[in-house]
């Protein structure tokens, strides 16, 4: 990841992104712990895939875009472009292998559109954990955008320094995240959660200090550190009735899978949570959802 990748040409300034149609239509894949959907685009050098993976209900994803066109030399500016009218985002995203769709570049917490409170999951606990906030976000399934929003969502355009934009005409995407939402929905049957007391929780799982303190720098594996290995983990932590973490699942990883150990170790040493309350204010069990990015300085 992040390796150093050769330049390309500059994009004249009056060149147009170029358009790449889908060579594929939607797969979606129903997993014990993730929601993925994937489409390819173009052909011979142009081939690239697009994949969006939800861990949970919600409006956010994990989203990988890969392909021969992206490549850019090391630590170029990117942005990400949902339109006509979705979010703009030239936040960190980082850069993979994906087969033979490489180099790939990868986001978590990415949105069609940008939050009502420019909340976006991606930024940091350091700086944005907010106890009184987490505390009144009740709603486990997060849903602010309608299908009709979704449904207007038609490309996705991806800049990088001055090479030439790609944009791929992903068509509407109301069909592709309607079928998304019915697999995350199903997701927390899978986990033994409790679907409809969830509909009416007056409080969700809250941390109770801020979770940039659970995983820590120290926390890095010593010999995936020497070795410059980077990596993103995706969990899921169950929480009894107590506010305990009950058990770690790991929903998706780059691999190493000594990141994945290193994870849930620290989280089930450090992780301490206000339990969710049912309708009537009862503590029942519940989850906390998140991602760890092990990243070099």
């Amino acid at each position: 990841m992040a390796a150093l990748l050769p330049g390309v040409a500059s994009a004249d300034e009056d060149e147009g992104p170029l358009v790449l149609a889908p060579s594929s239509q939607w797969h979606l894949n129903y997993a014990d712990d993730s929601c993925r959907m994937v489409r390819l685009f173009g052909e011979g050098d142009d081939k690239s895939a697009f994949v969006i993976e939800r861990y949970e209900p919600g409006d956010s994803f994990f989203m990988l875009v890969g392909g021969k066109r992206l490549r850019a030399p090391r630590y170029v500016d990117t942005t990400f472009h949902f339109g006509p009218d979705g979010l703009e985002y030239d936040g960190p995203s980082q850069d993979g292998e994906f087969g033979d769709y490489s180099p790939a570049l990868m986001v978590s917490g990415m949105h069609l559109f940008a939050p009502p409170d420019d909340d976006l999951e991606y930024q940091s606990y350091n700086e944005h954990f907010d106890p009184e906030k987490e505390a009144q976000d009740t709603d486990v399934f997060g849903q602010e955008f309608s299908a009709a929003q979704e449904a207007a969502i038609s490309w996705l355009e991806i800049r990088r320094g001055r090479a030439r934009p790609i944009r791929l005409e992903l068509g509407s995407m109301g069909p592709p995240m309607t079928a998304l939402r019915k697999c995350t929905d199903e997701l927390l049957a899978h986990w033994g959660i409790d679907l409809e007391a969830h509909r009416g929780l007056t409080r969700a799982v809250v941390p109770k200090e801020s979770p940039a303190r659970w995983v820590l720098p120290r926390d890095y594996p010593l010999n995936l550190l020497s070795r410059g290995a980077q990596g993103l983990v995706q969990f899921r932590l169950s929480v009894g009735a107590d506010g305990r973490p009950t058990q770690c699942h790991i929903q998706q990883s780059t691999r190493p899978e000594g990141f994945d150990k290193a994870v849930c170790d620290a989280l089930m040493r450090r992780a301490h949570f206000e339990p969710a309350l049912d309708a009537q204010g009862r503590p029942i069990a519940s989850y906390w959802r998140n991602t760890v990015r092990f990243e070099m300085p």
